[in-house]
């Protein structure tokens, strides 16, 4: 399935949690991860498709 994480286009399992698609997307340290409205979000919490991440904190 299909998930952006900072806006980038990224394919991930079926069944993938946050912290799948972080690693997937290349990501090698990240401080928190949060949803489209910025808040904090579990590295367990589960992706479906077209969910976006990010690992830092979006602007308002």
């Amino acid at each position: 399935m299909i998930v952006y994480v900072d806006n980038k286009e990224v394919e991930v399992f079926t069944g993938a949690k946050a912290v799948d698609a972080v690693r997937a997307a290349g990501v090698k340290h990240a401080a928190g991860l949060y949803d489209a409205y910025g808040n904090e979000i579990a590295a367990d919490s589960p992706m479906k498709p077209g969910r976006k991440i990010y690992t830092a904190k979006p602007e308002s």
